[in-house]
């Protein structure tokens, strides 16, 4: 998975969960008058702060990730600057 995959996924599921708490506060306020759970909203606070943990944890991987492909880019990179210096080298040395 690409990071700006990983990345609008984990924003899709950030969206999401904005959305439920919205729709849910909504219902509270809605239903105010006949007495809120404060164990629902509980449960409520206990899913978003999971997902937004899982959010941070997924955004973390992708950072990670990111810095190994730089690191292996500019080790490629250099290998590759290295064999052509080592071709123009050899190119005169080649009758022609």
């Amino acid at each position: 998975m690409s990071q700006p995959d990983a990345l609008q996924q984990a924003t899709e599921r950030l969206d999401t969960a904005v959305d439920q708490l919205e729709s849910f506060l909504r219902q509270v306020f809605t239903e105010a008058d006949e007495g809120v759970s404060v164990a629902a909203l509980k449960d409520q606070i206990r899913f978003l702060t999971e997902e937004r943990d899982r959010l941070l944890s997924d955004l973390d991987a992708e950072r990670n990730r990111a810095r190994r492909l730089k690191a292996v880019n500019e080790e490629v990179s250099g290998r590759l600057e290295a064999v052509m210096v080592t071709l123009k080298d050899l190119m005169p040395a080649v009758p022609g």
